[in-house]
């Protein structure tokens, strides 16, 4: 219907505002004039009989009569024609002045039966639980459709009074309608069950309003939320706790200067907080003993990482070595690296085996954390599984005979916790 009737009003719009103008005193129209005329009639006979038997009419169709009526109006220059002329041009006129009526009194009649389609996906894969936003104004209905392979469920909330107005548990098939009694945000969710699943949806309503045939865009965004907030959903997140409150500097001595003064190792005892799962660190290694303005960034760079990670919506929690956030966000910084910088690192899960690397005994008489220990280390970050510990103990070496290394040591404890989420709807 839309294609055939805008078309018929655009070319007779054009015929409208041109037909009827005459040049000489008292005569009818001329050849060229009548034809115009005759043609505008016929238009805005076409036009007539299409809007006596409308039925279905669609948003955009209803939009753009309106517009089109509006653009709609015929003039005509009584100077130069007779008298028959001038009654016909005004009988016209007055026709579509009449037409312009008959097309927003049409549209105002079939207003309940032009539906404004805010979802229409007949081959929509629905992953997980989906919710559609709709604003919906005082008086207006909404009307839903949908059909799913297998059994779903299907609630629809009142977004602005965080009010849940309908569920349907265990079904295949969701027709309904519902008049909407506060203007508001309403969300229509489909929870596709353990696993995803093609539907057909299809999500409309109707109104009173010729403006509100144009929806309203309904933006969203994810931010942080709190347990128990509406609509609010938990991942498996990360607390980051400082072990230290600055870098912790360690002088290794050359072997050959430590014979005399000071020790070529050095050790750090760490107090593993309860729930850690890992200790993350970061090593700077020089042969420099000047401090640099990036010493004591750790916690914020891996705090700045994790959030950026976790906005992306990757996977937040990973606790495998080989794997996850926790590798991810220490890839993200890792302080400068000097060649000739580099030091043996050993990680001891007891006390007197800590003890016995603090006096000097060989390492190779020692058990220490293989998987966790580093030879011939160079500036790095890193983690530490320590889940279960209590305490584990840092032991570092300067292999180097003659040369001085030094070492700047951050170390943040890593705790799984639950993090929530929610969804903001908003319009603009």
């Amino acid at each position: 219907m839309k294609n055939k009737l805008t078309s018929i009003l655009i070319c007779g719009i054009a015929m409208m505002m041109a037909a009827c103008s005459g040049s000489s005193n008292g005569k009818p129209m001329s050849g060229t004039q009548l034809a115009e005329y005759n043609e505008t009639v016929a238009k805005v006979q076409k036009i007539e009989n299409l809007l006596c038997d409308i039925n279905g009419m669609e948003a955009s169709d209803a939009l753009q009569l309106s517009q089109l009526a509006d653009q709609l109006y015929y003039t005509y220059d009584a100077n130069g024609l007779d008298s028959a002329s001038i009654a016909n041009c005004q009988a016209l006129q007055q026709r579509i002045e009449q037409l312009k009526q008959n097309i927003h009194q049409t549209i105002k009649d079939n207003m309940h039966n032009i539906y404004v389609p805010i979802v229409n996906d007949d081959d929509c894969l629905v992953e997980k639980k989906t919710a559609y936003p709709v604003y919906l104004k005082r008086g207006e209905k909404l009307y839903v459709n949908i059909k799913t392979k297998r059994a779903a469920t299907l609630k629809v909330y009142n977004y602005d009074s965080h009010s849940t107005l309908k569920t349907i548990a265990d079904k295949t098939a969701f027709k309904f309608n519902m008049e909407i009694e506060n203007s508001a945000i309403y969300l229509v969710e489909l929870n596709p069950g353990a696993s995803s699943q093609y539907a057909s949806i299809h999500i409309t309503y109707t109104t009173n309003h010729l403006d509100r045939l144009t929806p309203v865009t309904v933006n969203e965004r994810t931010v942080e939320a709190k347990s128990g907030d509406f609509r609010a959903w938990s991942v498996k997140g990360i607390k980051m706790t400082p072990i230290l409150d600055e870098p912790r500097k360690f002088t290794l001595r050359g072997q050959l200067k430590a014979m005399f003064s000071g020790s070529y190792r050095g050790l750090v005892a760490i107090e593993v907080p309860a729930g850690a799962t890992d200790i993350l660190y970061s090593m700077r290694i020089s042969t420099n003993e000047a401090d640099r303005s990036s010493d004591g960034e750790f916690k914020d760079n891996m705090n700045a990482s994790y959030r950026k990670i976790k906005m992306l919506g990757l996977p937040v929690y990973e606790s495998t070595k080989s794997s996850g956030i926790l590798n991810t966000i220490l890839g993200e910084y890792t302080p400068k690296r000097e060649e000739d910088a580099y030091i043996n690192m050993f990680v001891f899960g007891s006390s007197s085996q800590a003890k016995k690397f603090q006096d000097d005994k060989p390492t190779n008489q020692l058990s220490y954390d293989v998987n966790s220990s580093i030879m011939g280390m160079q500036s790095s970050t890193g983690r530490i599984p320590v889940k279960g510990r209590q305490t584990i103990y840092l032991g570092f070496e300067n292999e180097r005979t003659r040369y001085n290394n030094y070492v700047w040591v951050e170390l943040i404890a890593a705790q799984p916790i639950n993090e929530y989420f929610k969804t903001e709807y908003f319009i603009k």
